[in-house]
């Protein structure tokens, strides 16, 4: 029986029976073994190895190797291998050091339970490389000897047994790769996954799932991480007591997804923050809680309990929240430490101490600081709209309720005259009604007022309920910029916008000038009528399609106290007087709303808002004389109360009763001939 074999880069083949015989023959082999060449010449002499069939030859251990299935290291069914890295086959033997590349792919687990030699090994996401028993030696090879692609776990499972390596071999554990301890004996100081060995990777994953104590007397997880390479350490299992009374460092971002408790003296420093779905607490003698890299992040679902030692933000740290997030203790601001909350809550037990102008929480959008149990101590909130500037509150006689601060850089919603404010918006939520008038001191800088603010002058403090309200007047400012005011007007759980301003910058309102206006067909007749007289030089009419931008529509003097406008905007049209004093001062009329449609009436005001004196006027504006009904309801849409109201065509004021509404949030709406209003928001206090 002749045979005759060939070869595609590497691999051989024979075919015979029938034998071949001449070329013609030969040219149909080549064409049933596509891109197979020929070595050497026919033969006449059989081959005993093959019976009329193709045959592979076994893998050479230089060749590259890949899982095909899950299994065990050492079983040729796992693998299969390729000369070039193109064409694959079964593998005929297991791969070691002396392999090309080795690839453990998505899905498949390779476990290493017998003594193995491995170089060039390539964890690819969805792989594990699971190493359970015996020795697994890591040669040193040119460039990583193992690497744990994003998604890839490599798995240490065999206790008291890591990995052997050669020389300066390494294990480089790639952004989003996972290392994996599940065996002991593996993070004591200095050895195991603390070896220069282990190189970790920005975002890299040191992954622990012991229920069992790691070590942490002077250990230092991630020893040769730098300042701006952020590996996770992430803790699974719940864990019982952690610590000495030596440091515990952690070069990297914490995140404990079990309960886990820090006990004895030595310090725990959270280099890059702490997050997770885990409960941490401490023993009262924990040494503090340390969070000093350049950036940290700090959020997760789970409480964090600081210990009697509290936490300290670093020197020149940026901590951004990530969630919201309860804290149980206090928190050290060092030099230029700053919290920045973005949308996040971050809620205290206790204090935040060491705020400055470079050292505080920052309140960059409408995430809150929220102090909890504020009794008749005076609590500070060191907050700043930006990095570089401080605008602090101190609240107490709270009625024990939790109350949330931020502040924003400038006047949100626009005041009547921001030009004579401080450039400033606080906002403060507490968690229930207060029993009586809650103390709100606020804090801010030379500089922090506008152009025109006076900063020796008495002051206003406004309260916005969907329009300003000024709260106090002729309140005096410390010589330290800061200003103590009462609030009697808080509603549970309601976001509370709050500025000062130079008397009368917030309303400007002149109360010896009184505005009324009615519609008559196309046009509106403004009437008013003045006291005080004697300093006031001219009027000037003015109307605003939106209530915040006013245009003149005629300078009048001081004798006049009529105008007619004789083209409206459609919708709605709000009108006022400004009152030009002789010594330049600038006032303003009360504000009339007039509606210039065909039919319907809108809702404009309630004041006063909150609500205190058992009564409330509400301002509606209407098309026509029409009959309205009113509505009340409380935020569960159940009905309050229900009266009938003539209205006149133009600005109506209507006295509404509210002897017998409990405290609380209500809304008030008008239907007319079927057709419902906007609604309007009002407290009763």
């Amino acid at each position: 029986m002749a045979a005759y074999y060939f070869s595609r880069f590497g691999h051989v083949a024979a075919y015979s029976d029938p034998p071949l015989t001449d070329l013609s023959n030969m040219k149909a082999l080549f064409l049933l073994l596509t891109g197979f060449i020929l070595v050497g010449k026919p033969s006449l002499q059989a081959h005993p190895s093959f019976t009329g069939c193709i045959k592979t030859l076994p893998s050479n251990l230089s060749d590259y190797f890949r899982s095909v299935a899950t299994g065990d290291w050492g079983s040729v069914s796992t693998w299969e291998s390729s000369p070039d890295n193109a064409t694959w086959s079964a593998a005929t033997l297991t791969p070691t050091s002396l392999a090309n590349t080795i690839s453990i792919r998505n899905g498949h687990t390779v476990t290493v339970s017998s003594n193995q030699d491995m170089d060039q090994v390539i964890i690819a996401g969805g792989g594990i490389l699971f190493h359970s028993a015996n020795t697994l030696t890591v040669n040193d090879g040119t460039g990583d000897d193992i690497i744990i692609q994003s998604g890839g776990i490599f798995t240490l499972a065999s206790n008291n047994n890591e990995p052997q390596f050669s020389g300066t071999a390494t294990v480089n554990i790639n952004t989003g790769g996972i290392l994996r301890l599940s065996a002991t004996g593996l993070t004591n100081a200095g050895t195991g996954v603390h070896a220069a060995n282990y190189v970790y990777q920005n975002a890299s994953v040191l992954e622990y799932t012991l229920n069992l104590a790691f070590s942490s007397n002077n250990v230092i997880f991630f020893p040769n991480a730098d300042a701006v390479t952020i590996p996770i350490f992430r803790t699974t299992s719940n864990l019982g007591l952690i610590g000495a009374n030596n440091p515990t460092v952690i070069n990297g971002l914490y995140e404990a997804n079990g309960t886990i408790t820090f006990d004895n003296s030595g310090t725990k420093t959270f280099r890059n923050g702490i997050i997770g779905t885990g409960n941490i607490s401490s023993v009262a003698g924990s040494g503090k809680f340390v969070i000093d890299g350049a950036t940290a992040n700090l959020g997760g679902t789970g409480s964090l309990t600081l210990p009697t030692a509290g936490m300290e933000i670093g020197v020149s740290t940026t901590v951004t929240m990530v969630s919201d997030k309860a804290i149980t203790g206090n928190i050290a601001l060092l030099s230029n430490a700053l919290v920045i909350l973005g949308t996040h809550n971050l809620s205290m037990t206790g204090d935040i101490s060491g705020g400055s102008a470079t050292s505080h929480v920052v309140t960059n959008s409408t995430g809150k600081l929220v102090l909890n149990n504020i009794t008749g101590v005076p609590r500070i909130f060191p907050i700043g709209g930006n990095t570089t500037t401080i605008d602090p509150l101190a609240i107490y006689n709270g009625s024990n309720l939790n109350y949330g601060a931020r502040v924003e850089i400038g006047i949100n919603p626009s005041i009547r005259y921001p030009i004579a404010a401080v450039n400033r918006t606080w906002v403060v939520n507490p968690s229930g009604v207060p029993a009586g008038a809650v103390n709100v001191n606020f804090f801010y800088s030379n500089g922090h007022g506008n152009a025109l603010f006076n900063y020796t002058t008495a002051v206003e403090q406004g309260f916005y309920t969907g329009v300003w309200n000024v709260i106090n007047t002729g309140l005096v400012q410390a010589g330290s910029y800061q200003v103590a005011t009462t609030v009697s007007s808080f509603a549970a759980n309601t976001d509370a916008p709050m500025v000062l301003g130079n008397i009368p910058a917030i309303l400007e309102v002149n109360n010896s000038v009184q505005l009324a206006a009615q519609k008559q067909n196309d046009k509106v007749m403004l009437n008013w009528t003045a006291t005080l007289l004697s300093n006031t030089d001219r009027f000037i009419a003015e109307r605003s399609a939106d209530g915040r931008t006013f245009t003149s529509l005629a300078e009048l003097p001081a004798g006049s106290f009529s105008f007619t406008d004789m083209q409206l905007f459609p919708g709605l049209n709000y009108y006022r007087i400004q009152v030009l004093e002789k010594d330049g001062r600038r006032t303003y009329s009360n504000m009339v709303v007039l509606l210039n449609a065909a039919k319907g009436a809108e809702l404009v005001s309630i004041l006063p808002n909150p609500v205190t004196t058992g009564h409330f006027k509400l301002n509606i504006s209407a098309a026509q004389k029409v009959l309205a009904e009113i509505v009340i309801t409380d935020v569960q849409g159940r009905l309050i109360h229900k009266q009938t109201a003539s209205l006149a065509g133009g600005y109506n004021q209507i006295t509404m009763q509210e002897n017998n509404f409990s405290p609380g949030i209500y809304f008030v709406y008008s239907v007319i001939e079927g057709e419902r209003s906007k609604l309007l928001r009002f407290v009763v206090q």
